[in-house]
């Protein structure tokens, strides 16, 4: 892969994320029926949406279920915890040119403490585990002991896609896959969100290096495979089962209906839920990516993440795709390019 084209497909990874991450964000975490009735179809980026009563009063709960606004007041283009902390683990590694622990710990908590306002609300959706964990770090608790057994939650694989570039910058891939597990382990201890960021490191790694689509599920039920360890009972809804079974049923269902995808696995914050249910969309919708994209955020849940993710896969398979309308309203573009840039820099390539 020439200089430009594997420069261009790091931008597009990361940019993918934001992409998507600001896609789901306005609607984060509405059910797909009440995306439909309040807006019909997300299509493009916009404003937070506050549904109101003929009187003027805020509707936080109608037919399907609670309505929450979780980011009232946010603009078009602007994004969550997912990109905020993809662009951390980004930039710490453009910056050492390599994988420093320590490092990235300080990244990601200085993002975090930057939004924490005057009443103690912290603004950028952070989950309550990797919040749990920030908090242990501010106490001088080591990054290799700040993760917390909280909820199986999907920030490990939300962020970890710098990784696979890292990988793929330099080839070293067993590195990099130790690296994502230590990184995962920042915050989280769960086995599934720890191997979740494992698999995304892969799975970027991989189609950044052309693999095919019938390869790339086979190959991310592998290194899951190879990667996750037993959920005992220490851990919150161990019962829940493995990250490994649901990516086995993608991979022997991957002509599925994006309906049955979803009544199998959902499309919540818990990470065997809302990363099977977008890896299984973009193995999907291989070949309209952007479709894809639109047809995973207006499932709804956790639909931020969902299409964080979607769109880094989505970046590092296909490149520059998205609609130029959106890349240019996405919040610190400038950033992402010259991140990306750096990252480029990286082996002396």
């Amino acid at each position: 892969m020439k200089a430009d084209e594997r420069g261009e497909k790091y931008t597009a990874t990361l940019l993918g994320c934001a992409i998507g991450d600001t896609l789901g964000r306005p609607v984060e975490p509405w059910k797909r029926e009440q995306i439909r009735k309040y807006i019909g179809r997300i299509t493009k980026p916009i404003d937070a949406v506050i549904v109101m009563d003929a009187k003027g009063n805020i509707i936080r709960e109608d037919e399907f279920g609670k309505l929450k606004c979780y980011n009232l007041g946010s603009k078009a283009g602007q994004w969550t915890d997912d990109t905020i902390l993809t662009l951390a683990l980004a930039e710490s590694i453009a910056e050492k040119q390599g994988i420093d622990l320590e490092d990235i710990a300080k990244k990601q908590l200085r993002e975090y403490e930057t939004r924490i306002q005057p009443d103690g609300k912290v603004l950028g959706g952070f989950g309550g585990t990797t919040r749990d964990a920030f908090k242990n770090l501010q106490k001088g608790i080591s990054c290799l002991q700040s993760g917390v057994i909280g909820g199986p939650g999907n920030a490990p694989c939300m962020k970890m896609s710098p990784v696979g570039i890292y990988m793929h910058a330099t080839g070293r891939y067993e590195e990099g896959l130790k690296a994502a597990e230590l990184i995962g382990r920042i915050t989280h201890l769960d086995p599934r969100s720890v191997a979740s960021g494992v698999v995304q490191a892969h799975a970027v790694y991989a189609l950044l290096n052309g693999i095919g689509r019938g390869e790339f599920v086979a190959s991310f039920v592998e290194a899951c495979n190879r990667h996750e360890k037993p959920a005992t009972a220490e851990f919150a809804m161990h019962k829940g089962g493995s990250l490994l079974s649901r990516l086995e049923w993608i991979r022997d269902n991957m002509e599925a209906e994006p309906e049955t995808a979803f009544r199998k696995l959902g499309s919540s914050s818990l990470v065997y839920s809302s990363y099977p249910f977008a890896l299984f969309m973009f193995q999907k919708y291989w070949n309209s990516p952007v479709e894809g994209l639109l047809e995973t955020v207006n499932y709804g849940g956790d639909c931020d993440t969902t299409g964080a993710m979607y769109g880094t896969l989505c970046g590092a398979k296909n490149g520059m795709i998205f609609p130029e309308e959106w890349a240019k309203v996405v919040e610190g573009l400038d950033r992402i390019k010259s991140t990306a840039n750096k990252l480029n820099r990286i082996g002396g390539n």
